[in-house]
């Protein structure tokens, strides 16, 4: 299953490409994500409820990020299981900028098993495009979120200048010259380890989406409510009519 598309952002490429790198972004734009947690150097372990009827099920699953050039490109390799079956596969995220927004393109394969092999690709890929679009809405409701921030809540506290150390007092009463500082070794920050549990009102829950998704429906064919309308009208009548005679 192959599947690709684009997105407009409205917001500058950096600030996009901060916002994807984010592990508490992500964990909240991911349908059904409770818990994501990074592992490694670009490495993620977590696990996501899906309601929609196709893929339903909840998938424990790990990501990895190769090929990163910031802030405009990076390859994701994916792996998911669940009850219903196991989903490999890989994709990349291209930003391109466009003077004050940002092209977001994507573009993966998948390959499923299990279960989840039997019930139709076609299925599977509108699934899987209706989840994507309702997670790059809500990228964009975070990046909002988050532009809107004080700098001061944004911005690491910086660490405190270390206190200078008053010279010694050495023969008749003269200071002793002090040594320069011997140079400190390069020291190879540790791998951090972050773990995000999404709260139930904050993740992006499946009543969220499968609403979203009816609002993205009427939106792009506004007749559709009015069939609907028809449609009911002429049962309501046809029972109706039934009922006299």
């Amino acid at each position: 299953m192959k599947i690709s598309g684009s997105y407009t952002i409205d917001a500058p490429r950096d600030v996009v490409w901060a916002a994807i790198n984010d592990i508490e972004v992500l964990a909240r734009i991911v349908p059904g994500c409770e818990r994501l947690e990074q592992t490694g150097d670009h490495e993620y372990e977590g696990t996501v409820k899906i309601g929609i009827q196709a893929i339903r099920g909840t998938y424990n699953g790990r990501i990895r990020l190769e090929d990163i050039e910031p802030p405009a490109h990076y390859k994701l390799i994916a792996h998911g299981r669940s009850a219903n079956g196991i989903v490999d596969g890989a994709g990349a995220v291209d930003l391109i900028e466009q003077e004050n927004q940002t092209l977001l393109m994507y573009a993966g394969e998948a390959q499923v098993g299990g279960v989840l092999a039997s019930v139709g690709q076609r299925l599977i890929e509108g699934a899987s495009r209706q989840l994507i679009n309702q997670s790059l809405k809500a990228l964009v409701e975070q990046i909002a979120v988050r532009t809107a921030m004080p700098a001061a809540v944004m911005a690491p506290a910086q660490p405190e200048a270390p206190a200078a150390v008053a010279p010694l007092p050495g023969p008749n009463g003269l200071e002793a010259p002090v040594a320069p500082p011997a140079p400190a070794a390069p020291a190879v920050p540790p791998t951090e380890r972050r773990t995000v549990v999404v709260p139930p009102e904050e993740q992006l829950r499946p009543e969220s989406v499968v609403f979203g998704i009816i609002n993205d429906f009427i939106a792009e064919r506004p007749w559709a409510p009015w069939i609907v309308v028809a449609f009911l009208i002429g049962y309501i009548l046809g029972r109706s009519h039934g009922r006299q005679s």
